[in-house]
């Protein structure tokens, strides 16, 4: 059983995170006829015959456009989405629950799995030392705990301290957040994890693209931070226009 993430969480905060949006991006092609220039986007400066581009066209440039290598997951990693709402099975090999969610590593604190406890239980948080990942067959993630299912109800409930603080990846994913160097959002579609916890890569969509293709992109999550100085706790990306352009490329699954 899989969950599509439509909220987001808050161990991002600490370590970093990644959103995408619907920035209106604009490509122009240049005609010797300007006559005959493709009409995509208007743009407010003047044509730069050097550059070949109309104005600041090339930081408006659309991310589908760049050139980037493509990343296929290695082995030992997974994409939270694959997850999030699988069974877990305790030491005995008995079914035991489901993974409701993953709590990030931030500061101090080791990444979590959170575990709902039967059907509509309780929330406990299992740290990764205490539990393990592994793959069926088909590659598709999977929990088993290293603790029985009467050591499990003996933790301590998990209560979410509040909506939006980024904690947990499903807060995390579906998450729009800027970009320091162009002030454009990106949306967070994903979290590229290793199965000792850790978030290697968020997986990013420009809104456009997302809504018609499975082009994506990783990001550093030690990149995404909450915005200094007058700032209601929002979140950004504080990436260079130069890192961002090199970042890699991921094929996303969405049948």
């Amino acid at each position: 059983m899989k969950r599509l993430f439509l909220t987001t969480s808050a161990a991002a905060l600490m370590m970093g995170v990644v959103a995408c949006s619907g920035a209106d991006t604009h490509t122009q092609t240049a005609e010797t006829d300007t006559t005959a220039m493709t009409e995509t986007a208007t743009y407010d400066g003047e044509f730069d015959t050097e550059n070949d581009v109309y104005g600041d066209a090339t930081t408006e440039t659309n991310m589908a456009e760049a050139d980037r290598d493509d990343y296929v997951l290695t082995s030992g990693e997974f994409l939270t989405s694959e997850l999030i709402g699988e069974e877990v099975m305790d030491s005995n090999g008995e079914e035991v629950g489901e993974v409701e969610d993953v709590m990030l590593a931030s500061g101090t604190m080791e990444p979590m799995l959170i575990i709902r406890d039967g059907f509509a239980g309780d929330l406990h948080a299992v740290s990764f030392e205490q539990a393990s990942i592994w793959f069926d067959e088909e590659g598709e993630p999977a929990a088993r705990m290293d603790l029985t299912e009467e050591m499990l109800d003996d933790l301590q409930e998990f209560e979410q301290n509040g909506m939006n603080d980024y904690r947990l990846a499903s807060e995390l994913t579906g998450t729009n957040i800027n970009l320091a160097f162009n002030d454009k959002d990106v949306r967070v579609t994903d979290l590229i994890m290793k199965t000792d916890g850790q978030a290697k890569y968020a997986v990013v969509s420009d809104g456009i693209v997302e809504a018609v293709t499975d082009k994506r992109f990783l990001i550093d999550p030690a990149k995404i931070m909450v915005a200094q100085g007058d700032s209601d706790g929002e979140i950004v990306i504080d990436l260079s226009e130069q890192e961002f352009n090199s970042a890699l490329g991921f094929t996303a699954d969405i049948d």
